[in-house]
């Protein structure tokens, strides 16, 4: 399995389907798939017709994102085009929604699409799912809850969320020539060699354990029968940090919310704004009677766990690689600005110098963490790495 990565800055959708679909397909023979990530500017529907125009037949699916890249280099407008090729991998998408409405079934849906649409899997073959939530339309906890129960045990899992935090505009997801709303979509892949995942994200306690005592889906009304807010801000002073609402989004950029595991880690929920309530709103879902900690991160952390998360993911594949997929949570890039191209620089380096990679900056991210379930992750990155 390899990738063979084409792009483009342009901002018209026939130039840079064109442009990007040429890169990709240069010298290969018999591609198998392909992989499309764009920034969330181009009209999708428009851009899905004309990247099914260049690409022909073959089967593609993606998603658009807050910012994509190849190697080291971000493009906040425009589109990468990842394309799969080799005859020791067999791959299948499928979709399903509204996520709106039922998103625990439009996990299930998209799970079983995929897989409906994959020959029998050989002995010794391998699965990995990509995920790809809009994560602006619905649950997408519930998506990823939807998908595993549908997948069973046994499986590798990445993805991230279709969308952006500034502005919340529409997103979109692709699948062969067409751009949906309000959707999931899921790319099944079978493969002789397993592919590698390594998930990290650099976040470690800053304020004590606390119990969310009353929520409303992605909202924590209460910690420790106080709201929300006024733990946070608690917390802050107890640490020499003041803290009033209107700071809080800077704050909070830096301070998100740990949800502890078994296994030692921390699923992290970014916090997006302070209710007139006093409540704090999240990203994605924060469970009622979970146990929470406030954490903190410095920008070496951050640059550390991408490292991590890369060699993870290569040390769990064997021999060479074909290439490396980064779903990489957008908010790291707001956190970290310029010193996001030396995140970009990390997971090269921990890879491999000569290794395709390409990737998107998504609204929250999906992975398992420890080998355990799969969960939506925030702030958090999700490195895979293809056999070759």
């Amino acid at each position: 399995m390899r990738i063979q990565i084409g792009k483009s800055r342009s901002p018209d959708c026939a130039a840079a389907a064109r442009e990007a679909s040429h890169q990709a397909l240069r010298g290969v023979d018999a591609p198998t798939f392909a992989l499309v990530l764009c920034t969330d500017q181009y009209d999708a529907p428009g851009l899905a017709s004309a990247i099914d125009a260049e690409l022909g037949q073959l089967p593609w699916a993606g998603c658009c994102a807050a910012g994509v890249f190849v190697g080291t280099e971000l493009l906040l407008q425009g589109l990468v085009i990842a394309l799969f090729h080799g005859d020791d991998f067999l791959v299948g998408v499928g979709m399903g929604g509204p996520v709106s409405v039922h998103p625990r079934a439009a996990g299930r849906a998209a799970v079983a699409g995929a897989v409906a649409r994959l020959p029998l899997k050989p002995p010794g073959f391998r699965r990995t799912l990509f995920v790809l939530p809009d994560a602006l339309s619905g649950n997408s906890t519930e998506v990823v809850r939807g998908a595993q129960r549908e997948a069973g045990a046994g499986i590798r899992w990445a993805g991230g969320g279709a969308g952006n935090t500034v502005p919340f505009v529409k997103s979109a997801q692709f699948v062969q020539g067409q751009a949906y709303e309000d959707q999931v979509v899921v790319i099944a892949f079978d493969a002789r060699e397993p592919m590698g995942v390594g998930i990290q994200h650099g976040w470690s306690p800053y304020g004590p354990p606390s119990q969310v005592t009353k929520a409303r889906g992605s909202t924590a009304v209460e910690l420790d029968y106080e709201r929300a807010f006024e733990v946070y801000r608690h917390t802050a002073e107890s640490r020499g940090d003041a803290l009033d609402t209107r700071g809080f989004p800077r704050f909070a950029m830096n301070h998100p919310l740990g949800i502890p595991q078994a296994n030692g880690e921390f699923v992290i929920r970014d916090p997006l704004s302070v209710e007139p309530d006093g409540s704090v709103r999240f990203i994605a879902e924060v469970p009622d009677g979970s146990l929470v900690r406030v954490m903190q991160g410095k920008r070496t952390d951050l640059l550390d766990a991408a490292a991590i998360a890369a060699t993870l993911a290569r040390e769990a594949t064997p021999g060479t690689l074909g290439g490396a997929v980064v779903f990489d949570c957008v908010s790291r890039y707001l956190v970290l600005g310029d010193g996001v191209r030396d995140e970009l620089a990390a997971f090269q380096a921990a890879l491999g110098e000569g290794v395709p990679l390409v990737g998107c900056l998504t609204l929250g991210e999906v992975g398992a963490m420890g080998g355990g379930v799969p969960q939506f992750h925030n702030k958090t990155a999700v490195v895979v790495a293809l056999p070759g």
